[in-house]
């Protein structure tokens, strides 16, 4: 077989093209532009061809534009931003208001409860405000998948955020005690689980136009592992109200409280890394190969 039989026919191909835009060398970042595509990066020597095939997505292509890119992209980064300063804050409240026997510092003793739920609730009222320009767009073409998702979420938001001011006012009004583990605990339970389940019905199709969303398998955030995650702090939050003061259940309910909120902070912080690769990706779409490259004169 001679060597023109081996050629490959995309090395063939590129041989004849040009980059025509202004392309980063993804090893080194050298501009690429006016390029021979069959060529090596002249700082790195890594192969044009290589930085084509990971720049290029024919998989987002095939997806479709998502309409008004950019406010999709900022509404899902800033719901999940505040969400996760709203659910930070209220755990931070619920640590302060533990019974005085536990092992809380003094630092979050001496911290104003009501006051924190009050913040945790215009973070989550922020939330949802920064969600509504996706709830409005949530019917157009490219969006009906997502629909639904879309919709949970939005609930789950406002959910939230009426739980959030619920529990403050009863503390504002000294009557915490009053409202039980119900409103302070499986109340927003339940709207955290909803904004869950929008979210594991919404991001992963969202993410599909990402190619860093989909390729990293192992630092994407799985919603399912905070869904059981929040069961277990439902579980030590009654535990905590439900056993007297005296009992080692209370110290042990307190345990799986604090350590299933920090599961889900460090959860959320993940997600917030994931939205953050799929607005990038929403605004920013890689090119197709017709756009990235053109035909020697």
């Amino acid at each position: 077989m001679t060597d023109a039989q081996n050629i490959s026919p995309i090395a063939e191909d590129l041989g004849q093209m040009l980059v025509a835009i202004a392309l980063p060398c993804t090893k080194c970042g050298y501009n690429l532009q006016g390029l021979c595509a069959d060529l090596d990066c002249p700082e790195c020597s890594k192969p044009i061809r290589l930085t084509i095939f990971e720049i290029v997505d024919p998989v987002s292509k095939r997806l479709g534009k998502i309409p008004n890119p950019k406010a999709v992209g900022n509404a899902i980064v800033l719901a999940v931003f505040f969400f996760l300063c709203s659910i930070t804050i209220a755990f931070f409240a619920m640590y302060a208001g533990a019974p005085s026997f536990l092992p809380v510092p003094i630092v979050f003793q001496q911290m104003d409860v009501s006051l924190c739920v009050w913040v945790a609730h215009l973070a989550g009222l922020t939330s949802l405000l920064c969600f509504i320009p996706l709830i409005r767009l949530r019917h157009q073409d490219e969006l009906q998948a997502c629909c639904r998702g879309i919709e949970l979420t939005g609930i789950g938001l406002l959910s939230w955020a009426i739980a959030m001011a619920t529990v403050a006012m009863a503390l504002y009004q000294h009557a915490f005690h009053s409202i039980g583990v119900l409103y302070d605990t499986c109340i927003p339970g339940v709207a955290s689980v909803l904004v869950f389940s929008g979210f594991r019905r919404l991001i992963p199709r969202l993410g599909q136009r990402s190619l860093a969303f989909r390729q990293a398998q192992s630092s994407r955030q799985r919603v399912n592992v905070m869904l059981a995650t929040l069961v277990v702090f439902v579980v030590g939050r009654v535990i905590i109200q439900v056993f007297s003061s005296t009992s080692v259940y209370r110290v042990f309910g307190l345990i799986l409280a604090v350590m299933s909120m920090l599961l889900i902070i460090v959860g959320l912080l993940t997600l917030l890394r994931n939205v953050i690769w799929i607005r990038k990706s929403l605004i920013s779409p890689p090119p197709a190969l017709n756009e990235l490259l053109k035909t020697m004169n």
